[in-house]
C-alpha cells in the first residue's frame, strides 16, 4: 500500500461506515443483481488464502490499521493480493499488490 508523506485531509461528514457519495438508485441495484446472476467472478474465486496484518501510516507511525490480505498464489515466486479493511462482507478494498521473491 502506498501512502504519501502529507497529512491526510479532513474526513467527510459521517461516522466512516459508508464511503462518501449518493445512495444507489433502484436501477443501479437491479443492474448489480443482474450482473451477480450472470458473472462467474472466476479470478476472485481463485483467492484461497487470507492473512490478517497491521499496517502503519508513513506520516503517523502511531496510527495503525488492521488489514486483510486475500491471496492468489500464481507460482512459487509470485502472489497476488487484494487488501481490504476487514473480512466482513461489506469490507472496502484499500489496496492491491503483487509480491515476488
Amino acid at each position: 500500500m502506498a501512502s504519501s508523506d502529507r497529512s491526510p485531509g479532513p474526513m467527510p461528514a459521517g461516522d466512516g461506515s459508508m464511503p462518501p457519495g449518493k445512495a444507489m438508485t433502484v436501477g443501479q441495484q437491479v443492474l448489480d443483481k443482474g450482473a451477480q446472476m450472470i458473472q462467474s467472478l472466476k479470478p476472485v474465486k481463485q483467492m484461497k488464502q487470507h492473512a490478517c496484518t497491521f499496517a502503519v501510516y508513513s506520516h503517523d507511525l502511531d496510527r495503525q490499521i488492521e488489514t486483510h490480505h486475500f491471496l492468489t498464489r500464481l507460482n512459487r515466486d509470485f502472489l497476488q493480493c487484494a487488501v481490504y479493511d476487514s473480512d466482513d462482507s461489506n469490507a472496502r478494498l484499500i489496496g492491491i499488490f503483487i509480491a515476488s521473491k
